[in-house]
């Protein structure tokens, strides 16, 4: 299956829903933070419905992996070459975000925190199981697929692709399910990696449905719907904490609705009021917001163990932090991310050719 170049529009409502995704995981962790004050505010269910950001940004990571792949058959990647867009995408700046934890734990801050050189390596490398910057762990699971995806691109087939990627991955859950408990036989057995497959079987059927010349059936307006019971789903589904849903009712409660969402996106064109570029924006700069964030926490953390803060009323509090975050992310995403993409590419021997504005890492996001 190719979908002709002709045929391609650029996805604004991909960009604008990464914006939206991003800014619940922010809100989310800002809403977890306050929960330290004695001023908090926030309820159980509303505290951990942002989380559901992560399960949007892995649908949308299937479904643009998929896109970008198939949409023409002369520019098909090779799995190296796909390899590459990915690695350069994701590995430099966060790189530099795990050398700023390295530092602020340098300087003493971080006190309760120890990383041995085991943790740091595996780290850096993406390895299940070792984390310096606590967001990246979503990011594991991007490599995680970003390879076995790749590996199936030897076929040169986006049915052999996709059937291949999901059956490796259902594979593996089992392998890790029969495996001792290890935090690699935890992340093999995640049920979370079957997201990136629904976001596959959604870029499939959509490529398959733009050949037949008919409009898309699933209208903006499900995109409301479907993210108004992502919202409200934490009050009917158990959970121990507010990081997240237990990953089984999570596929369901989240994950398939989170198709819904996507697919709702998709025919929504090129930006044409102020808010919409704003979100088109902060879309491009949502991997810069979703590492970067994290920093935003420590210090709001740090913050509402002071007594005088910790009394103050939150709700104007989270608002202030959740402005600083998206003011950082877009800073960090326009002065440090996109020029090191520009010079890491510059700098390698073999450039890939350029990639279209969607074709960009997915945060993880989440608790």
């Amino acid at each position: 299956m190719t979908i002709k170049q002709s045929d391609h529009v650029e996805l604004y409502g991909i960009q604008m829903l990464r914006a939206i995704a991003a800014l619940a995981v922010v809100v989310h962790h800002t809403l977890e933070e306050s929960g330290g004050a004695i001023g908090k505010f926030s309820p159980d269910w509303l505290t951990t419905s942002g989380a559901s950001g992560v399960d949007i940004f892995f649908v949308i990571s299937g479904f643009i992996m998929f896109h970008v792949t198939f949409r023409d058959r002369r520019g098909r990647p090779t799995p190296g070459t796909f390899l590459f867009r990915r690695a350069t995408r994701i590995y430099p700046f966060y790189w530099l975000c795990c050398l700023a934890v390295l530092t602020i734990s340098a300087m003493g801050f971080l006190a309760s925190n120890h990383y041995p050189a085991r943790t740091i390596a595996g780290a850096l490398i993406l390895l299940p199981g070792n984390a310096l910057l606590g967001t990246a762990w979503t990011l594991v699971f991007e490599m995680y697929f970003y390879l076995l995806f790749a590996a199936t691109l030897w076929a040169r087939s986006a049915t052999l692709s996709v059937i291949a990627t999901i059956a490796a991955i259902l594979c593996l859950q089992v392998a890790g399910s029969l495996m001792p408990a290890t935090a690699t036989a935890r992340f093999l057995a995640s049920p979370l990696s079957l997201e990136f497959c629904f976001g596959l079987v959604l870029g499939y059927g959509y490529a398959a449905w733009m050949r037949r010349d008919r409009a898309w059936p699933v209208p903006p307006v499900m995109a409301l719907v479907a993210m108004a019971v992502m919202a409200v789903v934490p009050l009917f589904v158990a959970h121990d904490a507010t990081t997240s849903l237990p990953e089984l009712p999570r596929i369901a409660a989240w994950g398939l609705p989170a198709v819904v969402v996507v697919a709702s996106v998709l025919t929504i064109g090129a930006p044409r009021t102020a808010v919409a570029r704003f979100l088109v924006l902060l879309g491009d700069a949502s991997y810069a917001l979703y590492l970067t964030h994290a920093f935003v926490m420590m210090g709001y953390g740090w913050l509402v163990k002071i007594p005088a803060v910790s009394r103050l009323p939150q709700q104007p509090v989270v608002v202030l932090i959740v402005i600083i975050a998206i003011i950082i992310g877009l800073l960090a995403h326009l002065l440090v991310e996109k020029p090191l993409l520009g010079l890491v590419r510059r700098l390698t021997p073999a450039r890939p050719a350029r990639a279209a504005p969607v074709d960009q890492p997915l945060p993880e996001v989440a608790g």
